[in-house]
């Protein structure tokens, strides 16, 4: 008797190497499953990479015409998911286009599988006439895997469907390496406490309450970490403030020596994004496992589940520069608390979020009772 291996195919819309959220998860999903039990592949676009197979994970990249609302059309997307045949079809949403290829394509399969990343936000216009499609495809899905259990309650798409719900979090490695050399950037900021922003220059990341906020807080640098469409605006903003003394931006960092040197040389860390469309913050853990205590907005997401109000730090109202300001200014004035919220984060990480523990909950995420055969 030999058992064969499970299939899992994941449909997003970018991939490895491309960064980001929904990636890394894919990508932790994908490192988590031994490749003795399942083959991995991934269907994405991409108009930079060739389909590759990569650490025994096959990507199926295709090409796509243009983006539009947060969705990469490509006919070769729909063509190539119209030849998958898999026991385990995963989508990653949100991604209303491949919900209509999925009705079109009609893809093989044994189990339909979602991983909810985010809430629709700011496409109400063009929802309405796909509103009915988005939930009747959650509707048919067998699974549905949540990074927090927050927005199994507040999220109107999933509401409905709270028995499907499988919360399984991200999670991070908790064991540091021990850092000999002197951290060159405490040293370049050496008279002046340092606040921390990472991810995507967008819009709903909100960095632009977190620069305003800088007019209001005395010796210290905010260095943001990331690039992105908005970035013209930020540099605008900075200097129209006279703020060049006082906010950095670093651009894209892909050294991750380099990155874990910035997490551990910064005081706070501040998440300032606006809209649920942040539903998760990996970014949040990156900082709390390095003991630093985190300044996020109060989204009703896996934002707040991350990092929790007064206990791994503090939380305030979206779009609210001055409520910034103040928290910023509070910690940076009670080196006490600013520590004892460092120490919960940590904490935090390592009893939630640890990889090592997570890891192998991977594999129950999958049913495997039902979907394997034997020969």
């Amino acid at each position: 008797m030999s058992q064969e291996k499970i299939k899992i195919t994941h449909v997003t819309r970018f991939a490895h190497p491309h960064i980001g959220g929904i990636e890394a998860v894919i990508n932790q999903i994908n490192e988590s499953l031994s490749n003795e039990e399942f083959d991995k592949e991934v269907l994405c676009c991409s108009n930079t990479e060739k389909s590759s197979i990569e650490n025994g994970v096959k990507y199926n990249r295709a090409r796509y015409w243009f983006e539009v609302f947060n969705n990469t059309i490509s006919l070769s997307f729909l063509w190539k998911l119209s030849r998958v045949n898999t026991d385990i079809l995963h989508y990653h949403m949100p991604f209303i286009f491949a919900v209509i290829c999925h009705f079109i394509a009609r893809p093989k399969y044994k189990k339909l599988y979602i991983t909810y990343h985010a809430e629709l936000c700011g496409y109400d216009k063009v929802m309405k006439y796909f509103w009915w499609l988005y939930k009747y495809f959650y509707k048919i899905t067998d699974r549905i895997h949540i990074l927090s259990p927050n927005v199994m309650y507040s999220d109107k798409i999933l509401v409905p469907f709270k028995h499907k719900c499988y919360v399984l979090p991200f999670g991070v490695d908790t064991q540091l390496k021990d850092n000999e050399q002197q951290n060159k950037i405490k040293e370049l900021y050496k008279d002046k406490k340092i606040l921390l922003c990472s991810g995507r220059l967008v819009r709903f990341k909100g960095f632009q309450y977190a620069i305003d906020a800088m007019k209001d807080v005395e010796n210290a640098v905010l260095l943001i970490m990331g690039d992105g469409n908005y970035r013209e605006m930020l540099e605008e903003q900075i200097e129209l403030n006279h703020l060049q003394n006082k906010v950095i931006l670093l651009g894209e960092i892909a050294d991750k020596n380099y990155k874990n040197e910035l997490f551990e040389a910064c005081d706070i860390f501040l998440l300032p994004s606006i809209q649920r469309t942040e539903s998760f913050a990996i970014v949040q853990l990156e900082a709390m496992r390095h003991a630093k205590p985190v300044i996020n907005t109060n989204l009703g997401t896996g934002v707040n589940f991350v990092s929790i109000n007064e206990q791994t730090g503090i939380t305030i109202e979206p779009k609210n520069s001055d409520e910034l300001a103040k928290a910023i200014n509070d910690l940076l004035n009670n080196n006490q608390l600013c520590l004892e919220y460092g120490r919960n984060a940590r904490e935090r990480v390592k009893i939630r979020f640890d990889i090592n523990k997570i890891q192998n909950e991977y594999t129950t995420l999958y049913e495997k009772s039902d979907i394997i055969t034997t020969t």
